[in-house]
């Protein structure tokens, strides 16, 4: 990635941006002495966010580059529901399981 151009250092914040979305429950969960339904929640928020991150990525590069991409539009938005139902299931199944 070359960041001498001004849209490669935005990629390069976008990217970072999406890292940081992705990973904060993750990290206040390492960092973080808790217990009960504070750690519960911290656990179940850990794919979810990172799904979400990972949608608005797509919905970020399909609405940029969706034709050099091939994406329609529906392409794209179906990607990031799908992305948003696999996080939202594995926060679920994490939340029970934490019992």
């Amino acid at each position: 990635m070359e960041l001498d151009t001004w849209e490669g250092r935005g990629a390069f914040w976008l990217v970072l941006a999406v890292l940081v979305v992705g990973f904060w429950p993750l990290v206040a969960l390492a960092v973080a002495d808790v217990s009960g339904t504070t750690r519960r929640m911290l656990i179940a928020a850990g794919p979810v966010s990172i799904c979400l991150g990972f949608a608005v990525l797509i919905l970020w590069c399909g609405y940029k580059y969706g034709e050099g991409l091939q994406w329609s539009r529906r392409q794209t938005w179906g990607m990031a529901v799908m992305f948003l139902g696999l996080g939202l299931l594995g926060g679920l199944g994490l939340w029970f399981s934490e019992g």
